[in-house]
């Protein structure tokens, strides 16, 4: 073998020797944040598992179940053989426990011989129709709940707690302010209710309303009702109000009439046997008529009351040169033979005396309806109204 042949064999051969040769790693730097390993602290040990308890291998329940706080104080809490006067005792003091709890409640079954006060979300909701009928897809608070209080009747009227159920299947409300809400726990006192109904009278605002109760209840946490509450009161108060508000009003014209036989009223009836139109006048203002009758205006607001119905007054100027009132009527239309009612019920009225003009605005079913009844009369349109009308035209001169 030549020089040159060998000399590239051991180059060769000292290359792999250098490739085999392990790699020398640099020494780690210690970590100026770190303290260096104590090997006396932290040697390796083996740590045995932990025992496994069987109870805590058990799947969760799905149904978890909520009771009350556990600092409640006893006297709160309802026992069995706890005795009462009467149910409504029991309710009372249930729902007392209720409150504090947080729950709301709900009379059950009653046959006498057992009655029971449920959670409010006991039972299930169960929809009379097909689902594709349902309206409104609202949700329901009815969660199926066990929560009840069975109470055992006696002949005498008491009674006593034969079982009672603590446990519930859904969230308690604990704070106040959602306590409130819950239908048992709303408490309207007469006393207290007659008062708003006064502020109200007095034009008191919402807002001022609810701060004064609240000053009394101590804060608005302590109110037995919400700021709704108040509201829907209102609403029903002005129901209560409307609902028979025809017979107020004929029983308050007969009463008139026992006391002043010259109240004057008429009211007509459709072939429906429906009020269409309806008419009064007082005493005085009959009199006021025979004194000032020489000119009437006669005037309808275009339905700015409740019913949308016409209010038509008849009006006169008395010697101190002062508005005064002759008759007044409510109208269902303003046609020409409601026109023609209201006038021949004015004659009527004023014992048949025709007044010498009468003043009106534009509307053609007067303009049709007064020369049939006031032929006596002279008809003129009021300046107000004309003015108002035609007040380009005049200015131009036309």
């Amino acid at each position: 073998m030549d020089a040159d042949g060998e000399e590239q064999r051991i180059r060769v051969h000292k290359q792999q020797q250098v490739k085999r040769r392990p790699r020398q790693r640099k020494p780690r730097t210690p970590s100026v944040l770190l303290p260096n390993r104590d090997p006396l602290l932290h040697s390796s040990v083996l740590t045995p598992p932990v025992a496994v308890i069987h109870d805590d291998l058990r799947t969760p329940s799905d149904a978890p179940t909520y009771t009350h706080r556990p600092d409640l104080p006893d006297y709160l809490l309802p026992k069995i053989n706890m005795q009462f006067n009467t149910t409504d005792e029991a309710f009372s003091f249930y729902n007392r426990y209720a409150r504090h709890a947080g729950f709301g409640l709900r009379k059950g079954q009653n046959d006498g011989r057992r009655s029971y006060l449920y959670c409010s979300r006991q039972g299930r909701h169960k929809f009379g129709g097909h689902e594709t009928e349902r309206i409104r897809d609202k949700t329901t608070k009815r969660t199926g709940c066990l929560a009840r209080l069975r109470l055992k009747l006696r002949n005498d009227g008491t009674c006593f707690i034969a079982d009672v159920t603590y446990d519930h299947n859904h969230q308690l409300d604990l704070s106040a302010p959602m306590v409130v809400f819950l239908r048992s726990h709303k408490n309207f006192d007469p006393h207290e209710m007659q008062l708003v109904e006064q502020l109200k009278k007095s034009n008191a605002p919402h807002g001022s309303i609810m701060s004064f109760l609240a000053s009394m209840h101590g804060g608005h946490h302590n109110l037995p009702h919400n700021s709704r509450d108040i509201h829907n009161r209102k609403e029903d108060n002005v129901w209560k109000a409307t609902e028979h508000d025809l017979f107020r009003l004929l029983a308050f014209f007969h009463e008139m009439k026992s006391v002043n036989k010259n109240f004057f009223y008429e009211i007509k009836i459709d072939e429906i046997e429906s009020i269409s139109h309806i008419f009064r006048a007082n005493a005085s203002s009959r009199g006021a008529y025979e004194d000032f009758n020489d000119c009437v205006t006669f005037d309808t607001t275009y339905k700015t009351n409740k019913f949308r119905m016409p209010l038509g007054v008849f009006v006169g100027v008395n010697n101190h040169l002062q508005s005064t009132i002759f008759a007044i009527a409510l109208l269902r239309d303003e046609t020409i033979e409601s026109f023609q009612w209201v006038f021949s019920t004015f004659l009527r009225c004023i014992n048949g005396k025709h007044p010498i003009c009468i003043l009106t605005d534009q509307c053609p079913s007067m303009a049709e309806a007064i020369p049939t009844v006031l032929p006596d009369t002279l008809h003129k349109l009021r300046r107000w109204h004309v003015v108002k009308k035609y007040r380009d035209d005049l200015l131009a001169g036309r």
